[in-house]
C-alpha cells in the first residue's frame, strides 16, 4: 500500500496544492483570524510568520501511549509564534515568544520525513 503523501507526489497533486498554498500566503486567510497578511512580501499579521514557517524545535517524542509513540517515538515539531493565543498554553515560552528558526518547505519536509 503507497503512502497518501507518495501517491499525491507521482500523481501531482502535491505540488498542484503547494502551489495554490504559495499563492494565499499573499492574502492569508489560511486561519480564523483572517488577517490578510501578505506574507510573501513579508507582512506578518497575526502569527507574526512571513512566507517560512518559525519552528522552535523537533524530535521523537516519548510521551504519549505506545500505540501512538511505539519504540522509536512519535514526530513532534514545535512550531512558534502560535496564533491560538490560548492563555493556558502548556508550552508558551515555545509557542509563543518567537524563539525559532525560519525553514524553508524543503527543510520542514525533510524534518518531517526524518521523523
Amino acid at each position: 500500500m503507497e503512502a497518501s503523501y507518495l501517491k499525491a507526489y507521482r500523481e501531482g497533486i502535491l505540488k498542484e496544492r503547494a502551489e495554490r498554498l504559495f499563492l494565499a500566503l499573499r492574502d492569508c486567510t489560511l486561519c480564523p483570524r483572517n488577517c490578510h497578511a501578505d506574507r510573501v512580501s513579508g507582512d506578518t499579521g497575526t502569527c507574526k510568520t512571513g512566507e517560512h514557517a518559525m519552528v522552535s524545535s523537533y524530535m521523537p517524542h516519548f510521551g504519549e501511549e505506545t500505540p501512538i509513540s511505539g519504540s522509536r517515538g512519535s514526530g513532534t515539531i514545535f512550531f512558534t509564534n502560535c496564533n491560538l493565543l490560548c492563555s493556558f498554553c502548556q508550552n508558551y515560552d515555545i509557542s509563543h515568544e518567537g524563539r525559532g528558526q525560519p525553514v524553508t518547505s524543503r527543510e520542514l519536509a525533510e524534518m518531517m520525513l526524518s521523523l
